[in-house]
């Protein structure tokens, strides 16, 4: 899977791949739910509201970068389905690092070779950090690597 395929599957599967998170009480779940929320509906701007604003990751130098990204993945695919598991999260006073893994399952556009080009299936595992900004917990920080070997056409 080429490194831009990788990145673009990252992004969005930190927006979708947790719709599972629904303790209300705890706001780091709260953040998470919204972002499923906002994949569900394919609203990047929304996924942009719950990234800090000094966002960035190995990919992205900003979180104006992550969003662009996020906006092209969800043109590329039809359908996006995601679940997760292994949720755990580490609290700080200042900072909540949440780790889990993502299983994807996705339909590509029959646009050119694009359906060609995209994977339908990964599994995902994701770091985040967490920040307290603007009355609640937004994403700072995000890191995942695709699981070996889980990868499908």
């Amino acid at each position: 899977m080429t490194r831009a395929v990788r990145t673009i599957l990252a992004l969005l599967l930190l927006a979708a791949a947790l719709p599972g998170c629904r303790k209300e009480a705890d706001p780091v779940r709260a953040t998470l739910d919204a972002l499923a929320a906002a994949a569900d509906d394919r609203d990047a701007d929304a996924v942009e509201g719950l990234l800090a604003s000094a966002y960035a990751d190995a990919e992205h130098g900003d979180r104006t970068a992550a969003v662009l990204t996020i906006r092209r993945y969800f043109a590329a695919y039809e359908s996006i389905s995601a679940s997760f598991s292994d949720l755990e999260i580490d609290w700080k006073p200042d900072l909540a690092r949440a780790t889990f893994t993502a299983s994807f399952n996705g339909s590509p556009r029959k646009f050119g070779s694009l359906d060609a080009m995209l994977p339908r299936t990964a599994k995902v595992k994701f770091e985040m950090n967490l920040v307290p900004e603007e009355g609640g917990w937004k994403v700072s920080w995000a890191g995942w690597s695709v699981v070996p070997g889980s990868e499908g056409p």
